[in-house]
């Protein structure tokens, strides 16, 4: 009777660990979802974007491609024609009229590891990378760089050294992202971060993968 006490004792507390740990898990997450600053499945909702059935939440997509074998780097060039061929100050450039273009470089496949996503802070002008299918279901997601070089000791060529620090929107720049590598994605979107009490998305680009044309 003492060692059948004892045994039904300890199932209970792993049991009670084990619930305690998993629903502080699914508070957590779901407290890092309402973030206003933190990318969630609403953002993506809200450009038409869902994620499959059993990936309710951006955490679970977080969770699944650090599980993922292997992973597809894709090298892409941004050019948001701001008007000039180096970073320029911020108020030089009229952020909302800008002419996104992107162009694929390089796909390199089948590569081993994960695809991990990284912190999903929506930066001020920062870029989210979504693998998609056809349909527009969510199968990958990365976080790619920002326009916004904020506060750089860097300067225009020609200028005289500035006072005080400054906010430049850069130019032409080639970056890389990685992505499950999951033959459903056809295509890429590429959504830009805008500032607001509430970041805002909004879709500027998006490359096809079934060929090797781009639409923008």
């Amino acid at each position: 009777m003492t060692v059948f006490v004892r045994v039904r004792t300890v199932v209970f507390t792993v049991a009670l660990i084990f619930g305690i740990g998993w629903s502080v898990r699914c508070f957590a997450q779901a407290q890092l979802e309402d973030l206003p600053w933190e990318l969630n499945a609403g953002d993506l909702q809200a450009l038409g974007l869902h994620l499959p059935s059993y990936l309710s939440t951006v955490a679970d997509l977080h969770d699944y491609q650090k599980r993922v074998p292997s992973r597809q780097e894709i090298f892409i060039e941004w050019d948001p024609h701001v008007g000039f061929d180096h970073p320029a100050y911020r108020e030089q450039v009229a952020e909302r009229s800008l002419r996104h273009e992107f162009i694929l470089q390089q796909r390199k496949q089948n590569i081993k590891g994960d695809a991990g996503i990284g912190p999903t802070t929506l930066l001020d002008l920062g870029l989210v990378v979504v693998g998609a299918t056809g349909t527009d279901e969510v199968r990958g997601l990365a976080m790619g760089p920002s326009l916004l070089i904020r506060g750089e000791a860097f300067y225009v060529p020609g200028e005289r050294q500035p006072p005080e620090r400054h906010d430049y929107i850069q130019s032409k720049t080639t970056f890389r992202v990685g992505l499950p590598d999951d033959p459903k994605i056809e295509k890429l979107l590429l959504l830009l971060a805008h500032p607001n009490e509430k970041p805002r998305l909004e879709q500027v680009g998006i490359i096809d993968l079934t060929t090797k044309g781009v639409s923008k």
